[in-house]
């Protein structure tokens, strides 16, 4: 587990499956969770299993997100992917507070700060990237307040609604990070 302010980053669990797919309806919220989509809470099951193999193996590290001081409910989840150890890089596959409620709340923020933490001081890698759709200015700014910038856009590299979407690519720098945030405080963070 990993501590931010208000949540933990954890693996998930086979239970959280029932969570995850009780939300499967929500459009909004499905468009951003992890493919291929799965037709049963059994396929999920599989899904979160298969994602605490490869974390095992260190080739994606996927986390559910816990809000830690009341409820200790699962609210989202966010990964690390397409690790390169060589290079030490990674990118940011999914990254989802699951209830409307819940955004603009810090949530997210915590848990973005809670896993660039992680990246850069517990596994030591030097970049971490994402891409987000253009036209979603509430993201791009979550990600400018944790140190990511803009480094060019993929036009129309996205179906979505039935038309095309632009991606905005974008990355932090450990030494960035480090500048702005520091090394945050810790929990009981165990890798």
């Amino acid at each position: 587990m990993f501590s931010g302010k208000h949540i933990l980053l954890r693996r998930l669990e086979d239970a959280d499956a029932g969570k995850i797919f009780s939300l499967w309806n929500n459009y909004e919220l499905r468009q951003y969770l992890p493919s291929p989509l799965p037709s049963s809470q059994q396929d999920l099951i599989e899904l979160v299993q298969t994602k605490n193999k490869r974390f095992r193996e260190r080739s994606e590290f996927f986390f559910g997100i816990e809000e830690c001081c009341a409820s200790k409910e699962l609210i989202g989840i966010v990964n690390l992917e397409s690790i390169s150890w060589i290079s030490r890089h990674a990118f940011i596959g999914s990254f989802c507070i699951f209830k409307p409620s819940l955004r603009g709340k810090g949530y997210g923020k915590d848990a973005m700060l809670t896993l660039l933490d992680f990246a850069f001081n517990t596994i030591d890698l030097h970049v971490v990237a994402l891409m987000v759709e253009s036209h979603n200015k509430h993201a791009i700014g979550l990600y400018e307040d944790c140190c990511f910038m803009n480094r060019g856009t993929m036009r129309e590299l996205i179906y979505r609604n039935g038309k095309r979407c632009d991606v905005t690519v974008m990355d932090v720098l450990k030494k960035d990070f480090i500048d702005r945030y520091g090394i945050l405080p810790k929990g009981e963070n165990v890798f």
